[in-house]
């Protein structure tokens, strides 16, 4: 009966989820396994280190207006390291995305802080950011000498802001929101354009229900919204004894993916997944299918103010 109203939570939160959001940050399907590069709250909520890598190829084979052709494409490398004291976690990510002449980069270090209570833990977010946007490309535009389009090379650097809280509560179920660009950093490069990264806000929540001994089912849902337009990713998960997993994703005005994955190593210290998007809307004007690879490993050792607690047959220490 908890089991079955977790799920039934959970569909009421996904019926109440269209509101409103633009899709102007990346995403990957495998959010969940990495929520620390758009919710800084969340580092240190596993109280374990990791490293983790994310690629993904969107629209593979897209054949853009402009030169030098190809498919975005984007990068990210992240650290998250659980602390001792009055911080829960420190982390650093680094993106790098690529479509067509546009390159961004964005440095972002996460700290958070964590209150414990009889009901879970609520922990509150910061990460501050560099953004750094970079322009190469030769346009095949109709209308020569127009001054809204860039000409040459230029890089621009720009400081920027995140914000973000988290829940877990003793129940196996979360939620987490937070603020993206808070600065809203502009580029112009140059021209009489004022290009804005937008305010927006993520909302994510999931839960975890154990149908057996060994399985375990693990939906999800994240929102994204500057308040003038929205998407969302749903993803459900079927995972088998902590080690492999398979699932299946919806993103609105987008694609229908499945996800799946496996656990290598001692204790599952090194986790690999793959996923396939299949484009579902606008097609015409993208490719069909997108790819994302996804790596982490754990560093189980690793903890900053202090030192993790090993258990001995005799002792902890």
């Amino acid at each position: 009966m908890k089991s079955s109203l977790k799920v039934y939570s959970f569909l009421f939160l996904l019926g109440a989820a269209n509101l409103g959001l633009a899709q102007n940050d990346y995403f990957f399907n495998h959010y969940t396994f990495n929520p620390s590069y758009f919710n800084a709250a969340w580092v240190g909520n596993e109280k374990q280190a990791f490293v983790a890598m994310h690629h993904r190829t969107q629209w593979a084979g897209y054949d853009a207006s402009f030169d030098p052709e190809g498919a975005p494409s984007t990068q990210l490398l992240s650290l998250v390291v659980p602390t001792e004291g009055k911080l829960s976690g420190v982390g650093l990510s680094v993106s790098n995305d690529q479509s067509g002449p546009l390159n961004s980069i964005q440095a972002r270090f996460a700290i958070s802080a964590r209150q414990e209570f009889n009901f879970g833990g609520i922990a509150i977010g910061l990460s501050p950011a560099i953004n750094i946007a970079s322009i190469n490309a030769n346009y095949r535009f109709v209308d020569p000498g127009d001054n809204l389009i860039p000409g040459g090379s230029e890089s621009q650097f720009k400081p920027n802001l995140h914000a973000s809280v988290f829940f877990q509560s003793k129940k196996e179920y979360f939620i987490g929101a937070g603020a993206e660009n808070i600065l809203q950093p502009k580029f112009n490069f140059g021209t009489d354009a004022s290009n804005t990264v937008p305010l927006s806000y993520t909302l994510m929540a999931g839960t975890s229900v154990g149908f057996a001994r060994e399985l375990l089912f693990k939906p999800s849902i994240l929102i994204r919204s500057d308040l003038k337009a929205y998407t969302y990713d749903i993803t459900a998960i079927m995972e088998y004894q902590e080690r492999m997993w398979g699932g299946v994703a919806f993103r609105r005005g987008e694609s229908i993916s499945v996800l799946l994955g496996y656990s290598f190593l001692e204790n599952n210290k090194l986790r690999a997944g793959y996923s396939f998007d299949y484009i579902v809307k606008d097609q015409d004007a993208k490719q069909p299918t997108s790819h994302e690879v996804f790596i982490r490993y754990n560093l189980p050792s690793l903890v900053f103010g202090g030192r993790k607690a090993v258990k001995t047959p005799r002792f902890t220490f």
